[in-house]
C-alpha cells in the first residue's frame, strides 16, 4: 500500500507526501528498493538530482529481483541522459536491458532498446541507434507502441537526411496514430510529416499535408494545431521564396497563438520570422 500511496502522491505532484510514504515503505525489507525508487523520483521532481541518483543507486543494490533492478537502472540512465552524460546513460540502459531480458519482461526490454536507440542518436551514432530502435519495434505490442517505434525510426532517418525512408516510417506512424492515438498525437505526427516533405523539397506534398491538418484542426476545435500548422506552412512557403504568403500565414498564426496564450508558438513565430 505504501508504494501505491507514494506513486499516487507523485502523480498528484505532492512530493513531500510521496517522500513520507516512501520512507515508510523503505522500513520494510521487501519494499525497500521500490520505496527508494519512488523517493528518488520525488527528489528528482524537486530538482535534487544528486540525492535522487543516490536513492536510485541504493535501490539497485537493495533490489532482490530482476524487475526492480531493471527499473532502477532505467531511472539512473534517464538522469544521466538528461544531464547529457550519454555514454554513462548507455552503460546503465545496457544493464536495464540485460535485467529485463533475464526477467523475460517484453515491455521493459522494448523500453530499454528504445532508450539505447535514442541515446546513440544523441551521440550521432545513427546506424547503432537504428539497430536498437528496430529491435524495440519488433517488441511493440499494440498500435500505440508501433506508432512510437515508427516515429523514432523516422526521426533517425531524418537526422541522417534520408528523407525518403523517414517519410516512409512517418506515414506508418500516422496510420497507427489514426487508429489508436490521441488527436494531439495524430496532429504532431502530421506536422512532422509535412516538415519532412519541406526538408526533402517536395513542397506540393508539404502544403497539402499542412492544409489538410489546418482543416482537421478547425473541424476538431484544435486552435493550437491550426496555428502550428500555419507556422509550418509558412516555413514551407519561405523555403520556396514566397515570403509574402509566409508572412500572411505567420500573422494568422500569431493572432490565434495570442488568443490561446500559446507562448511556445509565439516564440516559434518569432524564430520563423528571423
Amino acid at each position: 500500500p505504501q508504494i501505491i500511496a507514494c506513486n499516487s502522491a507523485l502523480n498528484k505532484q505532492d512530493y513531500a507526501d510521496a517522500i513520507a510514504k516512501a520512507n515508510l515503505a523503505m522500513k520494510q525489507s521487501n519494499l525497500a528498493s521500490q520505496g527508494m525508487m519512488c523517493k528518488g523520483r520525488a527528489l528528482l521532481a524537486t530538482g535534487k538530482i544528486q540525492e535522487a541518483k543516490a536513492e536510485f543507486a541504493e535501490a539497485d543494490k537493495k533490489a532482490s529481483n530482476d524487475f526492480d533492478k531493471t527499473v532502477a537502472n532505467l531511472l539512473m540512465g534517464n538522469v544521466e541522459k538528461e544531464q547529457q552524460n550519454y555514454k554513462e546513460a548507455i552503460k546503465l540502459y545496457e544493464k536495464s536491458l540485460g535485467f529485463a531480458q533475464k526477467d523475460d519482461n517484453r515491455n521493459f526490454t522494448r523500453v530499454s532498446y528504445n532508450l539505447l536507440g535514442d541515446t546513440y542518436g544523441l551521440l550521432a551514432e545513427y546506424p547503432t541507434s537504428l539497430k536498437f530502435l528496430e529491435e524495440g519495434e519488433k517488441l511493440a505490442m499494440n498500435d500505440n507502441e508501433r506508432a512510437d517505434s515508427y516515429e523514432r525510426i523516422a526521426a533517425n532517418y531524418q537526422s541522417q537526411q534520408r528523407f525518403d525512408k523517414a517519410i516512409e516510417y512517418q506515414l506508418k506512424g500516422i496510420t497507427m496514430q489514426q487508429k489508436a492515438g490521441t488527436l494531439d498525437q495524430y496532429a504532431e505526427a502530421n506536422l512532422t510529416l509535412g516538415h519532412l516533405y519541406t526538408q526533402s523539397k517536395d513542397f506540393s506534398k508539404a502544403e497539402a499535408t499542412f492544409s489538410k491538418l489546418i482543416k482537421f484542426s478547425q473541424d476538431n476545435g484544435g486552435a493550437y494545431y491550426e496555428a502550428k500548422s500555419n507556422i509550418y506552412l509558412a516555413q514551407a512557403k519561405q523555403a520556396q521564396g514566397d515570403n509574402t504568403s509566409a508572412n500572411q500565414l505567420l500573422s494568422q498564426a500569431k493572432t490565434i497563438a495570442q488568443q490561446i496564450q500559446a507562448n511556445d508558438l509565439i516564440a516559434l513565430i518569432e524564430t520563423t520570422q528571423k
